[in-house]
């Protein structure tokens, strides 16, 4: 009986140091590569998330009461200033006014100045009403809505529709605190739209807020930048997935449109039909409410030597840089830095062109081992 108890505390034993643990461990390794200085554009940005908006619009309210005799529009609708959308019994104005008119014309034979000046108002008043019964549009734009009909009776004041300026569209968001000294009026931005794939806009700054708020427990400055009319090329991702060269082209792109809104330089024929045709396009698909990503450059150098900033080490407040000479050797040099970008560093002194920096790069692997299990015995 002992044997056996034996026997089957050895295959318990040998069972448990067989089927292991299997535990997964992280190591870092550091990988070192070369990178030959250069000249190049650098370019930041801040993305941040907005909603568009109109920055005019106007509700359609009648003046007078009255009952609806005819209605001139529908939802989508576009109308410009002072075009008729809604027009209302005006018999009771008519006749108020040829009254009005009457009474004008003998207080005029009267001859007492006070009267007429009275009767004088009351025409006044009785014409504004009889005119009011044409209910017309304020603004250039689309009614968005409407919601009355033939025979309804409208009360004045009440709001029955709404038209909204779609040529005038601006974004609003919020731009984090550790962000904030980095945006300033007129700068330029990009605007996509999760809705619409492939469709980027430009923007421009045109509103800091100077009050802070709390959004959800993070404190964020509001911002308001305007969309601009023109069509920016596609460049098949977003900002933030950019290379350095990919947003130096860009940023080259939207200097040449911001001199040619400054300067009013002329564009070639062809490409004004294609632009306008493209802005008829973006407004058709721009519409308020639509949420979007705005990437704002917040900073555009062109043609300064830069050097990742993996490949530069700090020591007593100074900048180094490990340089490969050409016979191999490697040697420590202070420089003196520039702007920074999320990955390059400016160089202003201490680098020629051409030159060979050492840049560190850590990588992680996983690596999975086996971890016996702690045994205790009994005694």
């Amino acid at each position: 009986m002992r044997r056996v108890r034996w026997i089957v505390l050895i295959l318990l034993v040998s069972f448990m140091f067989v089927s292991c643990n299997r535990n997964t461990a992280q190591t870092s390794t550091v990988e070192v590569s070369e990178y030959v200085v250069s000249k190049t554009n650098l370019t930041d940005t801040v993305t941040v998330s907005g909603t568009v908006q109109a920055r005019e619009y106007a509700d359609i309210k009648p003046f007078v009461s009255g009952i609806v005799k005819r209605v001139y529009v529908s939802k989508g609708d576009s109308v410009k200033a002072g075009d008729v959308i809604v027009e209302l019994d005006d018999a009771e104005y008519r006749l108020a006014y040829i009254k009005a008119l009457q009474n004008y014309e003998t207080a005029k034979n009267s001859g007492s100045k006070l009267l007429i000046q009275q009767r004088e108002i009351e025409l006044e008043l009785a014409k504004r009403d009889l005119e009011n019964c044409k209910i017309v549009s304020p603004i250039n734009g689309v009614i968005t809505s409407i919601d009355i009909k033939e025979g309804d009776l409208v009360s004045s004041g009440k709001i029955v529709g709404r038209v909204v300026n779609l040529e005038k569209l601006y974004v609003s968001a919020s731009v984090d605190e550790v962000d904030y000294p980095k945006i300033a009026l007129g700068q330029t931005a990009t605007v996509s739209f999760g809705a619409i794939e492939g469709l980027n806009v430009s923007a421009r700054v045109t509103y800091i807020s100077s009050v802070a708020e709390t959004s959800q427990g993070i404190v964020v400055v509001p911002i308001e930048l305007d969309l601009m009319n023109v069509n920016v090329p596609q460049l098949g991702s977003r900002l933030s997935q950019m290379s350095e060269e990919e947003r130096a082209q860009l940023q080259q792109r939207l200097q040449q449109l911001r001199t040619q809104f400054t300067t009013g330089q002329q564009i070639p024929q062809r490409q004004q039909q294609r632009t306008s045709q493209t802005q008829q396009t973006q407004n058709s698909k721009i519409i308020p409410g639509l949420s979007c990503e705005v990437n704002i450059i917040t900073m555009s150098k062109e043609n300064v030597l830069a050097v990742p900033a993996n490949a530069v080490k700090f020591s007593s407040g100074k900048a180094y840089v490990t340089v490969k000479k050409s016979d191999g050797t490697t040697e420590e040099r202070e420089i003196v830095l520039g702007v920074r970008t999320s990955n390059f560093y400016e160089v202003v002194e201490g680098l020629q062109k051409g030159e060979v920096v050492l840049v560190t790069g850590r990588t992680t692997t996983n690596r999975t081992q086996n971890v016996p299990p702690t045994v205790f015995f009994r005694p």
